[in-house]
């Protein structure tokens, strides 16, 4: 039977997972990341594949997003070239038990999004039930009528366009604007009750809750807001959703996307040789993976220009940037007087580790002739250079392997295979597995691929 989740249990849940997790210093140019689905309190069967989708918004460029359950990364995707805003879908075989699924998003400079997470419950797999036969008797059955049902309609929405103030329009500060998306209605009628909502980022309006028009079924509906630009320069943006008359969100997300216009910038002294840079340090140059430092750096006299490779670009000085590699990266700044230029290095190390692991199995449900060869097919991402040991476990043992090696040469997800060969006449065999058991440089057990065999 499925038990229902509380937001309190989902609460504390989150309030656990965050206190242990390494996570960077949110600021106002990190990642925003909304789940889409499934939604917090959904439940599913053991073994079902959960597939959760994800979009994540940065002014400068998503480089990467992780799913994370239970404080265990499952997932690191990488988007090359980084993007404004990307939607993912990254699934997770569903084991018993009440767990929690965190997205987070990274953008170019190793900035990190606050966790975003939900809750679901996984119940037991169903167990099959013997079906009765049924005598034939003498007495004649009535006929009864067969009712036709209808299926219930789902709310969606689909984004059209931009009507006014595509994303990454210029303004001016504390400028007024109105912003309207179009949407199309892709699920149930839109009436009473159902809103538009605001997500995250920056609202840009005092009200945060505006009523849907009445909207028939594939039908078009433009959705206006007044806002106001802020007036600090620089990229502003703001996720809404909608959500229906039981509160439920719905369908597509719409966003706005600002640039406001700063002061002219002041017009650089004159230089001549060689710049001078005072300091360039980092709070801690050894961190744990997922963990975050920052960058901090003196006055730079005698240049006329500034800048941090690592994709930070120029930057003022003195100043400070939150960083949040995967792998040990060497930060390099560099000051310039016309062609004489000027460096310094941070150099932050960390340890080598295994981001994430997975196993899948080539036939899920097999009937026929035996024996049978399975093949399981792993995978294994690692942060650095290194090497990985690992074995192959079995559901019953027979199939173990030795312990086997992998090596690294740097960042990268590599492949791995294994078979079993079982199974006679006659014989079945139910919810056998196999996975993955990384035993070095860190203890990590990938998901159960499991399989049924019914031999002829």
């Amino acid at each position: 039977m499925f038990r229902n989740i509380t937001p309190y249990a989902v609460l504390l849940l989150l309030t656990l997972f965050m206190s242990t997790s390494a996570c960077a210093v949110p600021t106002t140019s990190n990642p925003t990341v909304i789940i889409l689905s499934p939604a917090s309190g959904s439940e599913f069967r053991e073994g079902a594949e959960i597939a959760v989708q994800s979009t994540s918004t940065d002014a400068g460029g998503v480089a990467r997003v992780e799913l994370v359950v239970d404080n265990v990364v499952v997932h690191a995707d990488a988007v090359s070239p980084a993007k404004n805003q990307v939607t993912v879908i990254q699934s997770w075989q569903a084991v018993q038990g009440t767990h929690v699924l965190l997205v987070r998003a990274y953008n170019a400079t190793g900035g990190v999004s606050s966790p975003v997470a939900v809750s679901v419950t996984v119940a037991q797999a169903s167990i099959p039930t013997a079906t009765a036969t049924i005598s034939p008797t003498s007495t004649p059955l009535a006929v009864t009528p067969t009712l036709t049902t209808t299926a219930a309609c789902i709310d969606n929405a689909v984004f059209v366009a931009d009507v006014t103030v595509p994303d990454g329009t210029l303004l001016a500060p504390g400028q007024t604007f109105n912003k309207i998306w179009r949407v199309r209605n892709a699920g149930c009628p839109w009436g009473e009750g159902y809103q538009l909502v605001f997500a995250s980022g920056e609202a840009m309006t005092a009200t945060r809750v505006f009523p849907l028009p009445s909207t028939p079924t594939s039908q078009t509906a433009d959705l206006l807001i007044e806002m106001t630009a802020p007036t600090t320069p620089g990229t502003h943006s703001g996720i809404w959703r909608l959500r229906n008359a039981n509160g439920q969100l719905f369908g597509t997300i719409v966003t706005v996307v600002i640039r406001v216009l700063g002061s002219p910038p002041p017009v650089p002294s004159a230089c001549s040789g060689t710049p001078v840079i005072s300091s360039f340090t980092a709070t801690q140059r050894i961190i744990p993976v997922f963990g975050s430092t920052t960058l901090s750096w003196g006055p730079v006299t005698n240049a006329d220009r500034v800048e941090i490779d690592q994709g930070i670009g120029e930057v003022g000085t003195p100043g400070s940037r939150d960083v949040a590699p995967t792998t040990t990266t060497t930060y390099t700044l560099t000051a310039y007087c016309g062609s004489q230029t000027a460096t310094a290095q941070v150099r932050i190390v960390l340890p080598f580790a295994i981001l994430g692991s997975k196993t899948s199995v080539d036939q899920t449900d097999y009937s026929g002739a035996c024996p049978k060869t399975v093949t399981f097919t792993g995978t294994i991402t690692a942060n650095d250079e290194g090497t990985v040991t690992y074995k192959w476990e079995s559901s019953d043992g027979s199939n173990n392997s030795a312990v086997l090696s992998l090596s690294f040469d740097g960042a990268d997800t590599k492949t791995v295979t294994h078979t079993w060969t079982l199974g006679s006449s006659g014989k079945t065999f139910t919810d056998y597995w196999e996975r993955l058991h990384i035993l070095s440089p860190t203890d990590v057990t990938s998901n159960n691929a499991m399989f049924t065999l019914r031999c002829n």
